[in-house]
C-alpha cells in the first residue's frame, strides 16, 4: 500500500446539519439505507455536494432515475462466481446471521449503484455542457420516508484490514485506475468484517477481472448508463441553472474524479450481482 492516498470523505455521523439533511434525501430516493462515496466525497469539496443535488434532485425526486437504475441492474453478466456452499460457507466461520448480514449488504450496494452510475455519468455531462444544475425544487415534491432501513456496519478502513486482505482488495481496482484518486469501493469497505469471506470472493473475483469478464459486463452497463442520461438529461436541465458550479481548477479536478467512479462503479454493479448470486439461498 505504498504511496496509497485516500480519497477524501466526510462520513454520514460527521456531517453537519444541512450535509446530513443532504445525505438522508439521497438515502430516500434511492431505497438504500447508507450514502455512496460519490456523494461522501463531494461533501468535502466547498460546494459541490450542493451543486450536484441541485443538478440531481428534479431526476432523483420524480422516480425517473430510479426507474432508469432498476432496468440498469438487470443488464446480463458475463460470468458467475462459484457458489457458496453451506458446507464452504462453514468453514470460511459464516454463521447464517452472518450470510444474512452479507446478503443485506450486498443488496444494499446492488440497489445504489446503478442509481450511482446514472448520477455520476449525468453530472458528467453537465459539466460537458457547462449548465450548473437545476434549482432546488421544495420539500413538496420529496418521496415520502420509508420504514427505517437496518444500519449498516461501521466501515473498515484500507489500513485496518489484514494486511494480505487489504493487497488483494487494492488489486481489484480498474486497470486504469492507478490510484492516483486513492477509491477503494466501499462494498469490500462493509464487507472486510468478514475477511476470510471477502478474501475468498476476492480471489475468485481477481480472475474475473483478469480474464476480461467484468469487463465485458461493465462496458455493457457503462453504454446503459449514456443511455439513461440521454433520456434523463431534458429533466437534469428542466431548472434555471443558478451559479456555484464548479470552475477552474476545481472543474478539472471533478471531472477527473468523477472519470475514475465512472470506470469503477460499472465494475463494482457487476462485482455486486456475481456475490450475490453466489450467495446460498437460505
Amino acid at each position: 500500500m505504498a504511496g496509497w492516498k485516500r480519497l477524501p470523505e466526510l462520513s454520514e455521523g460527521d456531517a453537519p446539519a444541512e450535509i446530513k439533511e443532504i445525505y438522508d434525501e439521497i438515502k430516500v430516493c434511492c431505497g438504500v439505507p447508507m450514502v455512496a462515496l460519490i456523494y461522501r466525497y463531494l461533501a468535502t469539496q466547498d460546494g459541490l455536494l450542493e451543486w450536484s443535488w441541485r443538478a440531481l434532485a428534479p431526476a432523483m425526486r420524480s422516480g425517473a432515475l430510479s426507474a432508469a437504475a432498476e432496468e440498469l441492474a438487470s443488464v446480463r453478466l458475463a460470468a458467475e462466481l462459484p457458489l457458496l456452499t453451506f458446507e464452504k460457507a462453514e468453514v470460511l466461520g459464516l454463521k447464517p446471521i452472518d450470510r444474512a448480514a452479507i446478503a443485506y449488504i450486498v443488496t444494499a450496494y446492488n440497489t445504489a449503484n446503478p442509481h450511482n452510475i446514472i448520477a455520476v455519468h449525468s453530472l458528467m455531462a453537465l459539466l460537458t455542457s457547462g449548465t450548473s444544475g437545476g434549482q432546488n425544487c421544495g420539500d413538496s415534491c420529496s418521496p415520502s420516508l420509508p420504514t427505517a432501513f437496518p444500519t449498516l456496519p461501521p466501515l473498515v478502513q484500507l489500513e485496518d484490514m489484514p494486511p494480505a486482505l487489504a493487497e488483494q482488495v487494492l488489486r481489484l481496482r480498474v486497470a486504469r485506475d492507478t490510484g492516483s484518486r486513492g477509491i477503494v469501493p466501499t462494498l469490500y469497505r462493509h464487507l472486510a468484517h468478514w475477511p476470510d469471506y471477502l478474501m475468498d470472493q476476492a480471489s475468485a473475483l481477481e480472475s474475473l477481472f483478469k480474464g476480461g469478464q467484468i469487463e465485458d459486463t461493465a462496458k455493457r452497463i457503462t453504454a446503459g448508463a449514456d443511455a439513461a442520461v440521454d433520456c434523463l438529461y431534458k429533466e437534469l436541465l428542466e431548472r434555471d441553472p443558478p451559479e456555484g458550479g464548479p470552475a477552474g481548477v476545481a472543474r478539472e479536478e471533478l471531472q477527473a474524479t468523477l472519470a475514475a467512479f465512472a470506470a469503477t462503479i460499472p465494475e463494482m454493479i457487476t462485482v455486486g450481482r456475481l456475490m450475490s448470486a453466489a450467495l446460498p439461498q437460505d
